[in-house]
């Protein structure tokens, strides 16, 4: 046990604050105690980190915000993430169709749109039964 870190607790667990300060790419390690938070590989770290806090939330539809501004730019990236396929089956059944690779492409960004658009609703549902 590094000098730094504290004892770990009566449960013979590390704190929470202990264990984010000696996991690297978690909150508070860049800052931790004889940092400046300035190293550009701990920064990434963190952002990759954050990132795939942000991935995994919203995919499991446990993405939460209160800001009426961020749900707002939700519903308007879910929504112009969803329109293209349906525009692209249209064009489909008249005959115009369009090549692999735009389909990947339309398919992926529905599915974003749609994960947006999930956890949309549930914020507001959860935001009224508060």
């Amino acid at each position: 046990m590094s000098a730094m870190s504290s004892p770990p607790s009566k449960s013979g667990k590390p704190k929470p604050e202990s264990a984010s300060n000696s996991l690297q790419g978690w909150p508070g390690y860049r800052t931790r105690a004889g940092r400046s938070g300035l190293d550009p590989i701990d920064n990434d770290m963190e952002g990759g980190h954050m990132a795939g806090v942000f991935i995994r939330r919203l995919l499991t539809g446990r993405l939460r915000t209160r800001n009426p501004l961020s749900l707002l730019v939700w519903a308007v990236v879910g929504v112009g993430c969803v329109a293209p396929l349906p525009l692209a089956v249209l064009e489909a059944l008249r005959g115009d169709l369009l090549p692999f690779g735009a389909w990947v492409l339309i398919v992926l960004s529905f599915l974003f749109g749609m994960a947006l658009l999930i956890n949309l609703v549930r914020n507001l549902l959860d935001s009224r039964r508060k």
